[in-house]
């Protein structure tokens, strides 16, 4: 069995340009989700732009921890592409709920009046 080598100097704790990287992420995160359910954009540019920018972002961070470069892209490519696609589909599956409930809402509104009929 493998045994785990800790490298002097090392630290476990993300710091400096990945910890500002990361926020950046986790605010691209948040404009992605915002931009879905606000309309801000075109739903499909939204998508794509956002998860490939948190796909570089992600990696840019594993760059910053000291990561080798496969590693980084790797990992960039896995956890961004999650974590952008989690964010779409909450954003999406919340902005299909509030349609639904519009179209239910303005179809009850459009039916006849059963009392004004017999009138």
């Amino acid at each position: 069995m493998g045994t785990f080598v800790h490298k002097k100097g090392s630290r476990t704790i993300m710091q400096g340009m990945a910890l500002i990287l990361f926020a950046l992420f986790a605010l691209l995160l948040a404009g992605i989700y915002l931009g879905i359910r606000r309309h801000w954009f075109a739903p499909g540019k939204t998508a794509a732009i956002g998860v490939i920018v948190a796909m570089v972002l992600m990696t840019l961070v594993a760059f910053a921890q000291g990561n080798s470069p496969v590693q980084a892209v790797v990992v960039g490519v896995v956890l961004g592409g999650l974590f952008g696609g989690a964010t779409l589909a909450g954003a999406w599956y919340f902005q299909s709920q509030e349609l639904r409930a519009h179209m239910e809402t303005y179809s009850q509104d459009a039916q006849p009046d059963d009392d004004y009929e017999n009138t």
